[in-house]
């Protein structure tokens, strides 16, 4: 028997031999994968680096800006603690400097504007409050409550034209109807119009989901003559 026709002659050589073998070929994927991924070799491991360092990126910024929530809010807690008014002061003013722009800074904020409001200074409170409201803008939660305090403010203050506006404004706001009209009708009644403030309280009890304290109020203002 020659040799070319001996059963342990190899007729075919493997392309790819045992020594040479790679992690690509181990995977056993289709061949027009395999190809692919050799031949955007480069392209594949700059993307996969790229996509490293932006979750490396994600993640840092995750863990900062949380970090900075969790000093501000822990600053916040101990300047509302602090009974020491020059004390708190200085701790409220810390947490607006240091951490500008984060919640805790406007919760230190309004909290010196009720304390303006407190010392009778109803002109910086409303300074304080009105530029609060145009930091934070009209998305968000806060928006509101600001609105409602300027009202106040203004009622204080004895500007019952301008706490009109502001609680018609925050009546437009939804989840604070019932407040802003409340609000309405009480000016009213101070501008000595009761029929205009009957007309909103008439409104309210018309309302389905007016809370019994509200309705209470409402049907003692309507029986008032």
């Amino acid at each position: 028997m020659s040799e070319q026709n001996s059963p342990f002659t190899k007729l075919r050589i493997e392309e790819v031999t045992p020594a040479k073998r790679t992690l690509l070929d181990e995977l056993n994927l289709p061949p027009k994968a395999t190809k692919f991924i050799r031949d955007n070799a480069k392209a594949l491991q700059t993307a996969v680096v790229m996509f490293l360092v932006l979750t490396s990126v994600w993640s840092f910024y995750n863990y900062y800006t949380q970090k900075q929530r969790n000093d501000s809010t822990a600053l916040l807690a101990q300047a509302m603690q602090e009974k020491d008014a020059a004390a708190r002061t200085e701790k409220l003013q810390q947490v607006i400097t240091d951490y500008s722009g984060s919640g805790a800074a406007s919760w230190s904020r309004i909290t010196q504007a009720h304390e303006l409001v407190e010392k009778k200074d109803y002109g910086k409170a409303l300074e304080q409050l009105t530029a609060i409201s145009k930091d934070i803008g009209k998305g968000n939660p806060l928006f509101p409550l600001l609105q409602f305090d300027m009202a106040q403010v203004h009622e204080l203050h004895g500007d019952l034209d301008q706490a009109l506006a502001q609680y018609a404004a925050l009546r437009e706001i939804p989840g604070f109807v019932i407040i802003g009209s409340l609000g309405e009708a009480r000016i009213h009644e101070q501008k000595n119009d009761p029929a205009k403030a009957r007309e909103i309280y008439e409104q309210l009890k018309a309302m389905t989901d007016l809370d019994p304290a509200a309705r209470e109020w409402v049907d003692a203002r309507l029986a008032v003559k």
